[in-house]
């Protein structure tokens, strides 16, 4: 794992019932409507939009354990590695997604 990464780890506590991260959370929604939107849910303003077999921000949010390590990898995992825009991602912006997730509830 690199420093990067064990640094943005050490930033994190997690809360009962709620993700705490160190990004900004107004800043991953911005993100998520223009890098995510297409092809996940990402809120309730296109709750049902998304491709099926990928999984809702929602779905991120109750599982943020299992999803928090695959937000870190995106970019290296296929189908996103097809998805040019990505290479502009940093780990802050990786923060701001998953405070962003952190924060949403289902309707």
């Amino acid at each position: 794992m690199n420093l990067a990464i064990l640094t943005a780890l050490a930033g994190m506590t997690i809360v009962v019932g709620t993700v705490h991260a160190e990004g900004d959370a107004e800043k991953g929604r911005a993100l998520a409507n223009s890098l995510c939107k297409g092809c996940h849910v990402i809120g309730v303003d296109n709750r049902h939009g998304g491709i099926d077999s990928t999984p809702s921000f929602f779905l991120m949010h109750d599982k943020i354990d299992n999803y928090r390590q695959r937000l870190w990898s995106l970019r290296s995992r296929p189908p996103h590695t097809a998805y040019e825009r990505l290479d502009e991602v940093t780990l802050d912006d990786i923060e701001h997604l998953l405070a962003y997730i952190g924060e949403l509830e289902r309707p």
